[in-house]
């Protein structure tokens, strides 16, 4: 009876780059659910910052204009108005640039190096609908809540200077033998640092949230590039599958025997290779030995413990993934129930591997082996080509699958993705820059005539700079260890839901990843207090302490 084998885009012999479309769309789609989230929460606050310190500054002006008989409803709608035109043309300003240019670099990176013609740029109006009112939620009810509240004071209370907020006894002071150690500037960081609360809680989860977005798009870079020496040096140590064609004479496969023992061969292996298919998952590949292990061709390992075939079937681990399977439990695929026995360190492709022994239990018979594991002296592309080339033309070979090919697949999921988290970095790196310009900007202004005051009494330039930018800096430090923690744990949740159906990305990361977050930001703060000082030696300090006047 005829046997048919019925294919669609992803699993046609030579589909490869549909697949890798495929796979890199999956990706930078997962990317984007998660992204604009943490995105938008950390610019939302550095807007609701910015529109309190508007509504602060014209605490004046309100105040003259009710006196003059303006309503507060009235002089509110000024303040509504403002943040209603600014959310409205950075979301028009956002919205053009996100559906124009980065969705048309964003896809000119994921179709480098396919034929697939021009890509259609749409126009989506309702994600641009959610931004807009997401971005009036941001800047136009913080400034309706403020000015609610200021105006509730009289007309003569909103022409005098907001009260500067009270101190309180902190923590810190109750703990006498660290206190009285402190000196008098260290004392007076702490408790300004717990009197401007909002201005803490804003700085630390803004930088928190610019130092987790980092550490993710990095930490992305790293499990990307981290997967190619630990998968195709480590632990499949083979460069070529070769299958045996089942109408070779013994004549033909005495002559292939002796091809792979040439002098390029490194070594070979003789095992059972079939292709099986389970709904909803992309082929898997059963390879049956006659050993207890696949050394030195394939190294099976779970947390660096080698593991052995004697005690039964061993998955890999994105396919005990996919098919939620543990240790102990059964897997079935295509009517037959394999009992997992360990689940084993694997990130391309799915694979089963088992003894004979195991093999004879499930099946009830034993195949003839029909595939080698080739290992070269010379793993060059050039070398794997060329040996490639010189195994099919024996009579006895069907068809010789290469290393190269999944490493094809996976270097143009890689690509799309290195390029689109650098996006990622640049922005994460623009957003610590304005949260920590803003907030400075705001915490000197709002203070201006306090240090006009130090600074009478006798300070020093860098001692008046230090005596608030001290606060910035300790709550920046807050921020980056928070945001470390964030990080890592916002690299573990994006690598499992953007890696496709038949990759798992490395989950460890490169010390580098630790660092440049803490470099960035490190790097920012030292910048922006230069500026800062150079701000306050301009500061004329008779024109801000009779301002009052």
């Amino acid at each position: 009876e005829p046997k048919y084998q019925v294919y669609n885009r992803q699993t046609m012999p030579g589909g490869q780059g549909y697949l890798m479309y495929s796979n890199a769309s999956a990706s930078i789609r997962a990317v984007g659910n998660i992204f604009p989230v943490v995105l938008y929460a950390v610019a939302a606050m550095v807007t609701f910052t910015t529109m309190t310190r508007f509504v602060d500054e014209e605490r004046t002006h309100a105040g003259i204009f009710k006196a003059l008989g303006y309503r507060s409803k009235d002089i509110i709608v000024k303040f509504l108005l403002y943040g209603l035109v600014a959310g409205t043309v950075g979301t028009a300003l956002g919205s053009i640039l996100g559906h124009y240019l980065l969705a048309g670099v964003i896809s000119s990176v994921i179709t480098k190096g396919m034929v697939v013609g021009e890509t259609q740029i749409q126009f989506y109006w309702t994600y641009s609908l959610l931004a807009l009112v997401l971005s009036w939620l941001a800047s136009v009810l913080p400034a309706y809540l403020v000015a609610r509240r200021e105006l509730h004071d009289e007309a003569a209370q909103l022409l005098l200077p907001k009260p500067p907020v009270k101190g309180a006894k902190i923590l810190l002071e109750r703990i006498g033998f660290i206190w009285r150690r402190l000196s008098f500037t260290h004392k007076v960081t702490a408790r300004n640092i717990f009197r401007y609360k909002q201005r803490m809680l804003m700085t630390i989860f803004g930088v928190a949230g610019s130092v987790a977005l980092l550490f993710a798009g990095l930490g992305i870079q790293s499990s990307v590039a981290g997967v190619p020496s630990r998968q195709f040096q480590q632990i499949q140590q083979y460069q070529m599958i070769v299958s045996e064609n089942p109408s070779g004479t013994n004549q033909d496969k005495a002559e292939l025997e002796e091809v792979l023992k040439g002098q390029d061969i490194k070594a070979y292996q003789k095992i059972y290779s079939k292709t099986l298919d389970k709904a909803g998952l992309q082929t898997i590949t059963l390879m049956m030995t006659e050993k207890e292990d696949l050394t030195p061709f394939i190294h099976l390992q779970h947390h660096q413990q080698e593991l052995t075939l004697k005690d039964g079937v061993v998955i890999t681990a994105k396919l005990a993934q996919l098919a939620g399977v543990k240790v102990g439990q059964t897997l079935e695929i295509e009517g037959k129930e394999l009992t997992v026995a360990a689940i084993t360190e694997n990130y391309v492709g799915h694979f089963i591997y088992m003894s004979q022994a195991s093999y004879e239990q499930i099946y009830g018979q034993l195949p003839q082996a029909n595939t080698y594991l080739v290992s070269l002296r010379d793993t060059s592309a050039t070398s794997i080509e060329r040996q490639a080339g010189l195994l099919m033309n024996q009579a006895a070979v069907s068809s010789v699958v290469q290393n190269a090919s999944a490493i094809r697949l996976f270097d143009s999921v890689a690509s799309s993705l290195n390029q689109t988290m650098t996006i990622l970095v640049i922005v994460s790196v623009l957003l610590a820059i304005v949260i920590l310009y803003n907030l400075t900007n705001i915490n000197v202004a709002e203070r201006i005539r306090e240090l006009s005051t130090i600074k009478v009494l006798g300070f020093h330039n860098n001692e008046v700079t230090l005596y608030i930018y001290r606060e910035t800096i300790v709550l920046s430090l807050v921020g980056i260890v928070l945001g470390l923690v964030s990080g890592f744990y916002l690299h573990q949740f994006l690598i499992q839901m953007i890696s496709p159906a038949t990759i798992l990305f490395y989950p460890q990361v490169a010390w580098e990843v630790y660092v440049i977050p803490v470099v960035a930001v490190s790097t920012i703060l030292t910048l922006l207090g230069f500026f800062v000082n150079r701000h306050l030696r301009k500061v004329d300090m008779l024109e801000a302490l009779k301002s009052v006047e």
